[in-house]
C-alpha cells in the first residue's frame, strides 16, 4: 500500500480522540511525547459554534526539514513518501525538533531521543492502515496517495506557513455548504494573519 500523509475531513471529524488513543496503544509513547493531537477550532468562540477539528500528526513533508538538520542521520525518507525516524541512531539534540515548522517531531526525555508519527509503516508493510485511520469511528482521517491532492482537497494546509519549502503531505476536505464553506475560508484568513 502506497501512502506518504494524511487528508483529514472537516466536516466529518468530530473531535473524540479515538485517532489518538489508538496512536498511543499501537506505538507506546507516553505523555508529552504525543505524536498525534487533535486541535478543536472554533473562530468566534460561540458555544453555537461551528466548531471544526484538526487532527495533526507529522505531514511527512515531500522536503522535510527534519531529516536536513538531523546530523546523526536518524531520519530516512521511504520512497513511499513516509518520514520515519530511527530512534537507534538518534542522540537527542533535538535539531530536528527546532527545524520542523510544524512541531512533528517530539522529544522523549525517559528515552532521552525524539520520536514521531511514522504513519504506521510496520502496518503499511503489512497492506493494512496505520492505527489512526482504522480507529476512527467517522471515517474522517484517511491516507493522500503519492500523487498530489486532487481538487477535492485543499492543497493549501491551513493556518500552516510553510517558511522552510517542505511541502507537507495533509491535505483538508472543507465542510460541504455554502454557509460552512464561507466559514472556513474565514477561518483560515484569520489563522494566516495571526500566523505572521
Amino acid at each position: 500500500m502506497t501512502a506518504a500523509g494524511f487528508l483529514v475531513d472537516l466536516e466529518r471529524c468530530v473531535g473524540c480522540g479515538a485517532c489518538v488513543l489508538a496512536c498511543r496503544l499501537e506505538n507506546g509513547w507516553g505523555a508529552g511525547c504525543d505524536w498525534r493531537r487533535v486541535l478543536p477550532l472554533n473562530l468566534r468562540r460561540r458555544r453555537s459554534g461551528p466548531t471544526y477539528f484538526l487532527s495533526l500528526a507529522c505531514h511527512h513533508c515531500d522536503h522535510p526539514t527534519c531529516v536536513a538538520a538531523c546530523p546523526s542521520d536518524a531520519y530516512e525518507k521511504r520512497e513511499s513518501g513516509v518520514v520515519v525516524h530511527l530512534g537507534e541512531r538518534c542522540v537527542g539534540c533535538r535539531y530536528c525538533e527546532m527545524a520542523c515548522p510544524f512541531g512533528a517531531p517530539r522529544y522523549d526525555a525517559g528515552k532521552g531521543i525524539v520520536t514521531k508519527c511514522h504513519l504506521c509503516h510496520h502496518r503499511l508493510d503489512a497492506g493494512e492502515l496505520p492505527a489512526c485511520v482504522t480507529a476512527c469511528p467517522t471515517e474522517a482521517l484517511g491516507l493522500l496517495p503519492r500523487e498530489r491532492a486532487d481538487g477535492t482537497a485543499r492543497s493549501v494546509v491551513p493556518g500552516f506557513d510553510d517558511p522552510a519549502g517542505c511541502e507537507p503531505r495533509v491535505r483538508f476536505k472543507v465542510p460541504r455548504g455554502q454557509r460552512r464553506a464561507a466559514l472556513m475560508s474565514e477561518l483560515e484568513a484569520a489563522m494566516r494573519r495571526t500566523s505572521r
